[in-house]
């Protein structure tokens, strides 16, 4: 009686889980491969090598064209400078000559533009040519020269910008003046930052002020102010002095 007693205080210990059967390598799950797959691989690396050869081709190209700008702007200034001294030699009749020429240019494109055009441009150039009549007058024909230069460079560019009939408006693209222009503000102006009319206020410029203009981008001339402030000015607010 004892005994049966006791086996039946005994517990049954649970039955342990046997452990998962290992998968073999062979049977596991493995990336699904396809020759369309495999070509399509091919061909995106094939792509991506040929954009790099083609990014760096354009690198190139670019490097060579900012020597070849640099050449040229370098050309241009010594051009500049060359006739800066001839016109610093020049006499009275090499002023009157070279006067006369920039007129008949300045009533040859007020022509072509129609008679009640009033590009900004061609206001300045007009005012810059009538202000030559006084250092011509004293005998300085260097500054008066110097002044007609002025005025034929602007004059260069309205028919640089000048819209054809038939053919797409051009993107207005910064153009360094050879020969800075000396203007005055006719109006109250604000300074821009950039040669747009929402760009940030560097300035307020009151009338009458004296600048310096040095770069010609649209309507917008950058000029720089006698305290040595810089920024973007509409041509329409400027004037000869």
């Amino acid at each position: 009686m004892l005994s049966l007693a006791l086996s039946d205080c005994v517990t049954t210990p649970p039955a342990v889980p046997s452990p998962p059967t290992p998968v073999p390598l062979d049977a596991a799950v493995r990336k699904p491969t396809c020759p369309s797959c495999e070509e399509q691989t091919h061909e995106i690396a094939r792509l991506r090598q040929d954009l790099a050869n083609r990014e760096a081709e354009l690198r190139d190209l670019r490097s060579n064209q900012r020597d070849q700008v640099k050449v040229l702007q370098e050309s241009t200034r010594e051009v500049t400078r060359a006739k800066v001294r001839l016109r610093r030699l020049a006499t009275q009749a090499d002023a009157a000559s070279y006067i006369a020429e920039v007129e008949v240019a300045l009533e040859s494109r007020r022509a072509s533009l129609g008679a009640t055009s009033t590009v900004p441009l061609m206001v300045l150039a007009h005012g810059i040519l009538e202000s030559t009549a006084a250092p011509f007058a004293q005998g300085d024909y260097g500054v008066a020269m110097d002044r007609a230069a002025q005025a034929e460079q602007l004059i260069a560019l309205v028919a640089e910008n000048e819209v054809r009939p038939g053919l797409p408006s051009r993107v207005p693209r910064e153009v360094p003046l050879q020969v800075a222009v000396p203007l005055k503000v006719t109006v109250d102006s604000k300074l821009r930052r950039q040669p747009l009319g929402k760009a940030p206020v560097v300035g307020v410029l009151k009338k009458d002020s004296r600048l310096v203009a040095h770069v010609y981008k649209g309507s917008w001339m950058q000029v720089e102010t006698e305290d040595g402030r810089s920024g973007w000015v509409d041509q329409t607010r400027l004037g000869a002095r």
